[in-house]
């Protein structure tokens, strides 16, 4: 055990426990993409399940950011402004054959991948609204899914690939919905004062997780209810704030970014809160991790 501090999870009271970097006994595999500006500007990098392995994917002076693995872990998909404006690239799993997806006028961001790797799901600003489109996954014509007023953001497609969820401000407060896969009527998941946003199924279906908080506080914690919105509680309870969580693709394990100490990091925990372990540790920051599985 290192000497780091870290605030465990607890729902009853927060308890103050020391914290190693992970050396190879925590037990999930696999491969995290995340992107860093440690070399001067966002790069996309990948690194083990274990903290081992960091390398770095993406070199160039424009802002990489936003990774997604591909269902296979063949193919990442990101966002770079290399071309002057935000738009959805694709690249090999070691960083090779980079190629622009999409040419637009407006910006892409948040790319998702359907579970069959046929499609991606995206937030596009188009009109001076940002909505969710999705597009065939080797290019092509996009469609909208949704059109509203507010801002829908972070689309994430449910196992089966018949439902989407993501976050949006329509109703005043950023919130989680769901709508078929197709588009159509949005349904509200969670309602409360604070924001809920980025939120992401699990791998069998059941439950989702998603980011609470910054209500007054530039604070958020990590929350997980089922499918319809129901039974949410936290899974974290920490001063600090942690977001983007995703699964491990095989279940039991989550990673997610948490700003503890001025400067967010990756780390990983059991799917029920305990066990969290830091996987990276630099100053730039580290942000958005993708898991696989491979």
């Amino acid at each position: 055990m290192s000497g780091r501090r870290f605030i465990d999870v607890t729902l009853a009271a927060l308890t103050v426990v020391l914290l190693g970097s992970c050396d190879g006994t925590h037990e999930p595999p696999g491969r995290i993409a995340f992107y860093s500006q440690r070399d001067g500007n966002a790069e996309i990098y990948v690194i083990n399940g274990d903290g081992s392995g960091l390398r770095r994917l993406t070199a160039n002076d424009a802002e990489d950011v936003s990774p997604a693995w591909a269902p296979d872990a063949a193919t990442i998909a990101f966002i770079s402004d290399r071309d002057g404006n935000n738009e959805i690239y694709l690249m090999r799993a070691d960083g090779s054959d980079q190629r622009r997806l999409t040419t637009t006028l407006g910006a892409e961001h948040h790319p998702d991948w359907s579970p069959d790797g046929g499609f991606i799901a995206f937030m596009a600003e188009r009109e001076r609204n940002n909505d969710i489109f999705v597009m065939p996954a080797d290019g092509g014509d996009e469609r909208r899914l949704t059109s509203d007023s507010g801002m829908d953001m972070r689309p994430h497609w449910s196992p089966d690939g018949q439902s989407i969820v993501f976050s949006s401000n329509r109703d005043g407060n950023f919130e989680v919905y769901v709508m078929d896969a197709n588009g159509g009527p949005a349904r509200r998941l969670t309602e409360s004062d604070v924001w809920e946003i980025f939120p992401r199924y699990s791998p069998d279906g059941a439950s989702v997780v998603f980011a609470s908080g910054y209500s007054g506080e530039r604070e958020a914690d990590v929350h997980i209810m089922a499918v319809d919105g129901s039974g949410e509680r936290a899974l974290t309870s920490n001063p600090g704030r942690e977001e983007d969580v995703v699964w491990y693709p095989g279940g039991g394990y989550l990673a997610f970014q948490a700003e503890f100490d001025g400067n967010f990091e990756i780390y990983i925990m059991r799917s029920d809160g305990s066990d969290v372990t830091r996987l990276t540790n630099h100053p730039a920051g580290n942000y958005w991790p993708t898991w696989t599985e491979q």
